[in-house]
């Protein structure tokens, strides 16, 4: 497991706050034309996997190119690059396996806590142009989110590398959205909104680990009875099993 997001550490005995906000799809997101493809740019002497074109076109933020002519190394895109014109990066994740780039960005406003958000995968393939936008997850300024936070790791257990995701929307519960992005696949094939807890990857199976404050008739906010860790296993087309629950009284 292999962490290259800012870390961020939830507080799991605050108090409450309410319910978690599950991102808001915009629909109007538009395709960027083919003339946003980039000049070429002298090869290196990375070599490219053996990735198929896409089978469709990709909806994408407006002011973002659909394909970069550089057959470069994932860990040498500037990932200014691959985010719409006059946004920001966020966070930038490097997957290995398969050869990809995942951005996070924000659009500057007048308002920090209501700023649109996005995340972009990007793949490698074959022929030019050799990096290509392969998925676009918005999301909407009445999310609410503060900021992103990320973990690379293989959560689907399919021996490829995924990116959990956390979109913290702030509040007395540390709440936040959880996400997880198939890269391989493209597509986000979990999304939890969740406060007085956390989500990290599980090694052991391999999914998804989450703890949660458990809290007792008379607990405080402060101070939980117990901790409950509940682990998942994906079983593919976007569902999950869960393959064990523990619960453990607070020290």
């Amino acid at each position: 497991m292999r962490r290259l997001g800012v870390l961020v550490v939830l507080a799991l005995v605050a108090s409450a706050c309410g319910g978690g906000t599950t991102n808001d799809r915009s629909p109007s997101a538009t395709r960027a034309p083919a003339s946003n493809v980039s000049s070429p740019a002298s090869p290196t002497a990375a070599s490219s996997s053996p990735v198929s074109p896409l089978a469709s076109p990709v909806e994408l933020p407006p002011g973002t190119p659909d394909g970069l002519i550089e057959d470069v190394a994932a860990g040498d895109l500037d990932p200014a690059r691959l985010i719409p014109r006059r946004a920001d990066v966020e966070e930038a994740w490097v997957i290995e396996k398969p050869e990809a780039v995942v951005v996070a960005y924000v659009a500057p406003g007048d308002d920090p806590f209501r700023a649109d958000r996005g995340t972009l995968v990007w793949r490698r393939f074959d022929e030019a142009p050799e990096w290509r936008a392969a998925a676009w997850f918005p999301t909407s300024a009445d999310a609410g989110v503060l900021g992103v936070d990320g973990i690379v790791a293989d959560v689907t257990g399919d021996g490829l590398e995924d990116v959990l995701l956390g979109a913290f929307t702030g509040g007395s519960g540390s709440c936040a959205t959880w996400s997880v992005i198939d890269v391989d696949a493209a597509d986000e094939v979990f999304t939890r909104a969740l406060c007085d807890g956390r989500i990290d990857p599980s090694a052991g199976p391999a999914g998804l680990s989450i703890e949660q404050a458990v809290y007792r008739v008379g607990d405080p906010h402060c101070c939980p009875s117990a901790f409950k860790t509940t682990v998942l296993t994906y079983d593919g087309d976007g569902t999950w099993t869960v393959a064990s629950k523990d619960v453990r009284d607070a020290p």
